[in-house]
């Protein structure tokens, strides 16, 4: 009864606010997964909301967790390990520790992310590369560059032609068909190293005794075929045990793989292409 309860808990969650979205985001597999993957549009505060929301009812089960996320270094995952009794229950002081890098996060926009963690009282990490580890990536496309673990999973994951023209085509499409053809496969390479990079950290999670681990980064990184859950399986984790759940704008419905879509109108913004473009 108390799993039926959460579950109908967080469907009607799900549908609260959703303009034309499939509730699957609060389906039985997604609350019982180990590995739950949530994406983004990075810019919108509503999607934001959302999933903080889902994930305040989500860990009311009890179940000791960890959130790791796409906007820290997964270098800073140690710093948060054992927080200082000011950091627990405050979310300035933990991306203070943490180095989130608020300009260009556009902070506070992720802060009820954090704050539905630390007040769940789930653990804290890092998941990505930081600047320094991804400029040598995108100096070139050999993936020697890797740091060893990386490049171990890399080995590992299945990849193919087919992958890679999808990585390829999401990138152009993301940078509005401006990105020079040179820079096309570093920045592919770039992508999958941050996959990796967030993979390998949710395992390191599993590692230290998280009954669940829940990742927060853009839906590129959420996407079953070319994204985190692909290297989770690579190192052995069972498809079954991951729930990849996308947070789309309308009219966003088309790329990219899940097991389960949120849809939300879209941010306002600037036409985000004019500047490529120009």
């Amino acid at each position: 009864m108390k799993a039926l309860t959460l579950t109908l808990s967080l469907l009607l969650l799900a549908l609260s606010g959703l303009h034309a979205a499939p509730a699957a985001a609060a389906d039985a597999p997604a609350t019982s997964a180990r590995f739950i993957l949530l994406g983004e549009v990075h810019d919108n505060a509503e999607q934001h909301r959302l999933r903080a929301a889902w994930l305040a009812e989500l860990m009311k089960d009890g179940r000791r967790s960890t959130v790791v996320f796409e906007q820290i270094p997964a270098q800073r995952t140690p710093a948060l390990a054992n927080l200082p009794a000011e950091a627990r229950h405050d979310a300035e002081a933990l991306v203070e520790l943490a180095q989130l890098d608020k300009k260009n996060w556009r902070w506070p926009l992720h802060k009820p992310l954090f704050e539905a963690s630390l007040q769940a009282g789930a653990a804290v990490a890092g998941g990505n590369l930081s600047r320094e580890e991804l400029r040598p990536l995108m100096k070139g496309v050999s993936a020697e560059t890797w740091p060893a673990d990386l490049r171990r999973l890399l080995e590992q994951t299945p990849w193919g032609e087919a992958q890679q023209s999808a990585m390829i085509r999401a990138i152009d499409e993301g940078h509005c068909g401006a990105l020079p053809a040179a820079m096309q496969a570093p920045m592919a390479l770039a992508q999958r190293a941050r996959d990796a990079a967030m993979a390998r950290a949710m395992l390191a999670a599993r590692e230290g005794g998280a009954e669940r681990v829940v990742l927060i980064a853009g839906n590129g990184h959420v996407d079953r075929e070319l994204g985190v859950p692909r290297y989770l399986e690579a190192a052995g984790v069972p498809a079954s045990e991951i729930r990849a759940i996308g947070y789309l704008e309308q009219g966003q419905e088309g790329p990219g793989r899940f097991d389960s879509r949120v849809l939300t109108a879209p941010a306002e913004r600037e036409d985000p292409c004019k500047s490529l473009r120009r």
